[in-house]
């Protein structure tokens, strides 16, 4: 008889959605969470930027999101445990070309139940005290370098805001572990050196430490590091998803001196960049599309200041007087064909149920993402969300699910 009937590898929030969901379906094994770290969601969950948003080109991603938000909203009611649920909104400021296509994909945002407001270059800069919308007022040879256009609108979502995933995180496993009354336990400073496989079918878990763990299924929920336990345990080519490591980084700056900046949503200008505030100050980020894959998560001042700064201050008069106070790196677990995640029992592999490739929509998407796992273990079938077409085989059928709208 296995030691355990699941163990979950990952304390983030992920691991913990899957734990706290378990709980509330009843199910009735024994279960075991591990973590490396010293502590629960010290990797991605913590250096998360904790944007929630139902604003994608995917309906599956709409579905998950619109779900996991209403879930999130609920999150203190339901967990008695405060997560800085901060229902303010995104706003996606847009040139004209791709202000007019979004309009035109407005129809399917409204199909799909994702609330929308479609704003004009005056209404978005009342939404960002400060924003100036057209570009008169930059200098042309500064411009000749930055080639910002005017802004022609935005796309708003009123259903959009943030959290703090840590704090989620936390509740997730806290409540499951109570909810387990004893049949879960968490062990922290515990490395997992591979997954053992064998004739085909998950045995159990080698650690580091020489010891191992039998169990009848094992969840990896490892974030961007999931790809790498799969490896070492003997998966290659096409029975890995497509999904490398890519540090993103987020600064924090002092808040602008403009009257009401400390009331914005999260707000997507040029180039990407995105910012909001984080209690006094600002949170200010965008994805570097020449970092190179791998798990170094060193933050470089100079990318800000040469990347993101000048577009800011162009933008955004005042920004200049903001100062650099601190930043950081995390890793996206990224999914390079189409930017979604992939997740659930490995074709060739029984009893291995994994999640990863969330392309940095990992944290907003968890409470969808830890129910439809759990279904999948207690039932054996997904039943209120099918994500079966985030399955690995969609890229053995050619048939990727493209998201395009990834920050």
């Amino acid at each position: 008889m296995p030691d355990y009937d699941l163990i979950i590898i990952g304390g983030g929030i992920i691991g913990g959605s899957v734990l706290y969901h378990l709980a509330q379906l009843g199910y009735p094994g024994r279960v075991l969470v591990l973590d490396r770290e010293d502590a629960l969601s010290k990797g991605s969950t913590a250096l998360s930027a904790g944007g929630f948003r139902n604003i994608w080109t995917t309906p599956i991603n709409m579905r998950l999101t619109s779900y996991s938000i209403k879930k999130l909203r609920a999150f203190q009611d339901e967990l008695r445990f405060p997560i800085g649920f901060d229902q303010r909104g995104y706003l996606f400021c847009q040139y004209e070309e791709n202000f007019e296509s979004a309009k035109a994909y407005g129809e399917e945002w409204a199909k799909n139940g994702v609330a929308i407001e479609f704003l004009d270059a005056k209404e978005v800069e009342a939404k960002v005290p400060g924003l100036r919308a057209g570009v008169d007022h930059i200098d042309p040879e500064v411009n000749e370098i930055l080639q910002m256009k005017p802004i022609a609108g935005g796309v708003f979502g009123p259903e959009c805001g943030s959290f703090d995933p840590s704090a989620a995180a936390q509740g997730y496993f806290e409540r499951g572990l109570e909810g387990f009354a004893g049949r879960a336990a968490l062990r922290l400073n515990a490395t997992v050196q591979k997954i053992r496989i064998i004739d085909g079918a998950y045995r159990g878990v080698e650690m580091a430490d020489g010891s191992f763990l039998e169990s009848g299924k094992i969840v990896v929920a490892a974030g961007a590091w999931t790809n790498k336990l799969l490896e070492e345990s003997g998966l290659a080519g096409d029975d890995l998803p497509p999904v490398i490591p890519l540090n993103r980084m987020l600064f924090i700056t002092n808040m602008p001196p403009i009257e009401g900046f400390e009331t914005i949503p999260m707000t997507i200008i040029d180039n990407g960049i995105y910012f909001r505030p984080e209690g006094p100050n600002l949170m200010i980020g965008r994805a570097d599309p020449d970092t190179p894959a791998g798990f170094d998560t060193t933050p470089d001042a100079k990318y800000y200041e040469e990347q993101i700064n000048y577009y800011m201050q162009e933008r955004i008069p005042g920004m200049e007087r903001c100062r650099l106070m601190s930043m950081w790196g995390g890793l996206y677990d990224t999914n390079a064909v189409d930017h979604n995640a992939v997740f659930g029992e490995h074709p060739h592999v029984r009893n291995l149920i994994f999640a990863t490739g969330f392309s940095g929509h990992g944290a907003m998407e968890s409470p969808a993402a830890g129910l439809a796992l759990s279904e999948l273990l207690h039932y054996g079938e997904y039943r209120t969300l099918d994500c079966t077409p985030l399955s690995i085989r969609r890229f053995w059928e050619n048939k990727p699910i493209h998201e395009t709208i990834v920050i």
